[in-house]
């Protein structure tokens, strides 16, 4: 039994270091977002008659009234008509395609070179669609835009220029907007969270000349990278980081055009954010699994494979909470009394995750200037507790990214629509309930991290148990 408790506790040490590491990373980021100098990427100077040939990209899966919106947004984007190709990429259902085609001729001018694409079927989910397209085009550029994305008309002209000045950039991309930020506390807590993402992360990656990924939408492609880095595959959920690496090895680099604002929509109940972070957890770890054994043999330098290493791992947070926590529970039934190292090293990680984690999040909007918003304080409390309650759907998807092959796209549900499945909050639920019947009596040093996540619990729970049947209602009108 000694020899079982000094294992365990030799195992919790290094999943406290491990989530030391990820804390240090966020507040290493900090640190270079507020003292390394600003960049902006060069723009080439062109006229008009010298704007090279630009595809834009809508896939679209069932989008509905959004399709229409994107589509007739993209066609009011400022660029020559002779240099301009839109492709809506409908990879949703066969019967509603014709009817979907149909409605998007009267948004969109005759002028605009439009193209309706349906390929059949979803193989390779949203980068089999997005390579099923480039198939139709030889452009030099390709932006992309997801259907919940609205692009402000002189998109292109802030972007495109920038990749035509430095053909040694795989891509351009700007920073997302939030229509619908102030729905709910729970859209307030990812508006948080994707701005800090947005004005701290990959801004401080763009700064110090380290490795950074798409976002998947709102960013444009050079075409020369994406062909030449193997193209969009669909073996992983997150097909943005894995070309983004992909093209990272080979010696491409990105930019951040951190002025030009996107808006798109956030998940607004928490069934469609659950799933929604199932997914990019699950793809992050599909990524790790498949790209780390080539990093770390190839001939890049040490840096870069630990910088690329780092940005795929952030996932493992969830896993190594819940690893942290499953062994702090094991040790606390087998009656074991912590030595006096592991508990200060508990302590000590605890504190330091919610300091930098909370000035992580207050500098994202320092930076962006809305600091003294109202509400600010309880939406960094509460952008720490909900996070909390993605603990155990994201381990599952991590474990299922190592452990299986399937491949459930499951897209993140839009304003209007019913979640589809069960999941009402049940396991979180209970997991909330149980856990301070164990924790917070018996090991008050680890009580700061059992405080949060059985918060996280409670309230991702509580909001999948209230979840309304009627899908919540919002007027999306076509180029609004």
């Amino acid at each position: 039994m000694h020899g079982l408790s000094i294992f365990l506790q030799c195992a919790l040490c290094i999943v406290l270091i491990s989530v030391c590491t990820l804390s240090v990373q966020l507040a290493t980021l900090a640190w270079v977002r507020v003292f390394r100098k600003s960049r902006s990427p060069a723009l080439a100077d062109l006229a008009d008659s010298q704007l090279p040939h630009v595809l834009v990209q809508l896939p679209v899966c069932n989008e509905g009234p959004l399709a229409l919106r994107v589509a007739a947004a993209a066609a009011q984007l400022d660029w020559p008509r002779d240099r301009l190709t839109i492709q809506l990429l409908d990879d949703g259902d066969s019967d509603a395609h014709d009817e979907l085609a149909h409605r998007l001729r009267a948004v969109v001018p005759a002028e605009v070179d439009f193209q309706i694409l349906h390929r059949g079927d979803r193989k390779g989910f949203k980068a089999g669609n997005l390579a099923f397209g480039l198939s139709h085009s030889d452009a030099p550029y390709v932006a992309v835009l997801d259907a919940d994305f609205v692009p402000p008309a002189d998109f292109l002209r802030r972007t495109v220029p920038a990749l035509v000045a430095d053909d040694g950039l795989a891509f351009v991309q700007s920073r997302w907007g939030h229509a619908n930020r102030t729905a709910n506390w729970l859209t307030r807590v990812q508006g948080l969270l994707l701005d800090s993402h947005f004005a701290v992360e990959q801004e401080a990656r763009y700064r110090a000349g380290l490795p950074m990924s798409f976002n998947g939408s709102a960013g444009v492609w050079n075409r020369a990278a994406i062909d030449q880095s193997g193209g969009w595959t669909g073996d992983t959920l997150t097909e943005d980081l894995d070309l983004s690496m992909r093209c990272m090895m080979r010696g491409w680099r990105a930019a951040m055009v951190s002025d030009l604002m996107v808006p798109g929509e956030l998940p607004q109940t928490a069934a469609a954010w659950r799933a929604q972070q199932a997914r990019w957890t699950k793809g992050h770890a599909q990524c790790a699994r498949k790209l780390l054994p080539m990093i770390w043999t190839s001939a890049m330098p040490v840096w870069k494979k630990a910088a690329m290493t780092l940005q795929m791992c952030q996932f493992a947070f969830y896993t190594l909470a819940f690893s942290s926590a499953a062994i702090s529970l094991t040790l606390m039934y087998m009656g074991v009394v912590y030595m006096p190292g592991v508990a200060i090293l508990g302590l000590v990680v605890t504190l330091l995750g919610l300091s930098c984690s909370i000035g992580y999040l207050w500098l994202g909007q320092r930076m962006l200037e809305r600091h003294q918003e109202e509400k600010l304080v309880p939406s960094l409390l509460l952008a720490v507790v909900f996070p909390s309650g993605l603990i155990l759907a994201n381990t599952r998807a991590t474990f299922e990214a190592f452990f299986s092959s399937r491949m459930d796209f499951n897209r993140t549900t839009r304003v209007g629509e019913i979640t589809k499945g069960g999941w009402r909050g049940v396991p979180e639920l209970a997991a909330g309930v149980t856990l301070p019947l164990f924790a917070l009596a018996e090991q008050p040093v680890g009580a700061p991290f059992f405080f949060f996540a059985v918060a996280g619990l409670v309230s991702g729970g509580a909001m999948g148990a209230a979840g309304a049947p009627k899908p919540v209602r919002q007027r999306i009108t076509p180029g609004e």
